[in-house]
């Protein structure tokens, strides 16, 4: 695999579709062992992916950019003909090494609508903002996959409102009491709420526009997982958002062998802009979502005998 900004052709290299993606458009590949993803490649995410690697604290709270590939194989699963020739960015795969991963898709931000947008693609997507919880929340479910329950169609999360998306959050958690227990479920919430309030410490602090992104959530409904955590030495919270404080090798170290993750994805729309400030709109979707975060460890029952 390539190393950082560094582009490659594959040869013997095997792909498959993504199995676990869960919103967004379709073409994510899995490449290789499973520990990196291949995503078709648009020109404005990959330079954002560029951009961000001189900025350690924000790039703490994105998927790790490898570079670019040419594919040149069939893919297995992929009924298409059309997959020959094709450019992609490669990504760390976020779910790898979970055993029972959980995943969840939130977009982030009450703008969807890029900054080049023509005049009908911002009356649309003003249009779409207002008739989802993106604009009353700036949060607004894509999708989600849950151990253990069936999957819900993506226009189900669509219709969802400012009442019924808590529930929603809800149902994604479940699988953490259900398969583990209670306390984790807990835990899990908590360890979000910390990850998304450190990141909007971040955004405070940097000049971007994230329009249409997202947050992956990901934790592991694993009880053998759990129970080797616990056992184990204990583990610190992250540093606060401190540039002279920041230790990028701690921060590795604890993300890929913890049992949860949280990253900021999809940058099709993002752009860094020196200059001109925070991005408001963005951050008030991170506000928001700790906000129903938050509120689902207040409204949490009483832990029974496990």
């Amino acid at each position: 695999m390539a190393n950082h900004a560094e582009t490659t052709t594959s040869g013997e290299t095997q792909f498959q579709l993504l199995e676990h993606q869960v919103a967004g458009h379709g073409g994510v590949l899995r490449v290789g062992e499973g520990k990196v993803v291949a995503k078709p490649l648009i020109q404005r995410e990959q330079q954002f992916y560029e951009a961000s690697a001189q900025c350690a604290k924000f790039k703490a709270f994105i998927p790790e950019y490898y570079g670019t590939l040419q594919q040149q194989d069939g893919v297995a699963g992929d009924d298409s003909s059309s997959t020959a020739d094709s450019s992609y960015i490669c990504l760390e795969n976020l779910t790898d090494g979970y055993e029972k991963p959980c995943i969840l898709d939130v977009k982030i931000g009450t703008r969807i609508h890029d900054i080049d947008a023509s005049p009908e693609k911002v009356a649309k997507m003003l249009g779409k903002a207002q008739e989802t919880t993106t604009g009353s929340l700036g949060v607004r479910i894509c999708g989600m996959s849950v151990q253990g329950t069936a999957g819900q169609a993506r226009d189900w999360f669509a219709k969802l409102t400012v009442e019924t998306i808590r529930d929603a959050f809800a149902m994604y958690f479940s699988a953490a009491e259900s398969m583990v227990s209670v306390e984790y479920r807990r835990f899990v919430i908590r360890q979000f709420i910390l990850e998304v309030e450190e990141l909007a410490a971040v955004i405070r602090s940097v000049e971007t526009r994230m329009y249409a992104s997202s947050l992956l959530f990901v934790y592991d409904a694993s009880r053998a997982r759990y129970e080797q955590f616990i056992s184990g030495a204990p583990r610190d919270n992250k540093s606060d958002c401190n540039d002279n404080e920041y230790d990028e090798d701690s921060e590795e170290d604890e993300g890929r062998d913890g049992l949860l993750d949280v990253k900021a994805i999809d940058f099709a729309h993002s752009h860094w802009v020196p200059g001109q400030g925070c991005d408001e709109l963005y951050l008030f979707g991170l506000e928001k979502l700790v906000e129903i975060l938050r509120g689902l460890l207040v409204e949490e029952p009483a832990a029974s005998g496990e």
